[in-house]
């Protein structure tokens, strides 16, 4: 059996002071692996929706990172402004195809950190057909999330305010909340690993980890962002692709990191952002359609 696992990150210019602590959950995870783990990563300096402040060189910002140990054998891809609009969605589809021979491909993301035995336990896995595997949430801000959630944390109630009903729960156990390292590490501990599969399939970008098999593209030419994780949930129920869960492995995405968004002034969800969201919606609905 091929146990390699190529680990992705996409990592934008502005989000270059968190990354470091990311990539320390990387190392761990590729450390406690049985087999090889590879990572590539994309540096993104792009300036087509977000703006950098007043003496800020994109470039410049992953120097903030750079130098770290797990990078030393990492592939390395670049886009610039001298490339066509390119962001994450991109980057999921592209990255994966007959170019590499892999077991998985696991979607990481800038803000969220790998439990330290995330590629061991994918490398133990024994699925023959095209499948995906989830990582355990955190509180999420409605019921559909609920299959999804740490059993441990599937019992705290949504009591906060209409806007992020999740925000009441017990500090980090909510979505938005910040967790450390340490504290993911030390949480999954208390738990042997469970693998279950999902009733249907729900797919968040982050962490999801695709096997091979799968019918390409399964995210359409000309969706960048705003929904690259949505359309591959519809595309495998459209075909009927199962999604399997590690159901007592939290993953640490502290998607309102404080350092995420350094360097720029632009505000998230500019007019730029929307044109090319209404594109992705657009993609997403002539999915639905067929």
């Amino acid at each position: 059996m091929n146990n390699r696992i190529l680990c992705t990150l996409h990592v934008m210019w502005y989000e270059s002071h968190m990354i470091n602590e990311t990539l320390d959950s990387i190392q761990l995870a590729i450390e406690n692996a049985e087999h090889e783990v590879d990572l590539i990563i994309c540096l993104n300096s792009q300036t087509y929706i977000e703006k950098p402040s007043e003496g800020i060189v994109p470039e410049l910002m992953f120097n903030e990172f750079k130098d770290h140990s797990v990078l030393k054998n990492c592939k390395i891809v670049e886009k610039t402004d001298s490339d066509p609009f390119y962001n994450i969605g991109d980057w999921a589809r592209d990255i994966y195809g007959d170019l590499y021979d892999y077991k998985y491909i696991v979607w990481g993301e800038s803000d969220c950190l790998i439990p330290e035995d995330y590629f061991f336990l994918l490398q133990q896995i024994d699925i023959e057909h095209p499948h995906t595997i989830s990582l355990a949430n955190r509180k999420m801000w409605d019921s559909t999330w609920d299959e999804l959630e740490h059993p441990y944390i599937q019992s705290f109630p949504r009591t906060g305010p209409p806007e992020e009903p999740q925000r009441n729960t017990p500090e980090p156990y909510g979505v938005g909340h910040y967790i450390s390292l340490d504290q993911l590490n030390e949480f999954n501990r208390r738990y042997e690993p469970e693998l279950i599969q999902l009733r249907t399939q729900k797919i968040d970008g982050c962490m999801t980890a695709v096997s091979k098999g799968f019918q390409t593209p399964f995210i359409a030419p000309g969706l960048h962002l705003g929904g690259h994780d949505f359309y591959m949930e519809l595309f495998m129920k459209k075909h009927n692709i199962p999604q399997y869960h590690i159901a007592t492995r939290l993953k640490g995405h502290n998607c309102t990191h404080p350092m995420k968004r350094l360097g720029t002034d632009t505000p998230r969800g500019g007019e730029t952002y929307k044109l090319y969201k209404q594109q992705c919606d657009t993609l997403i609905n002539k999915l639905i359609y067929e």
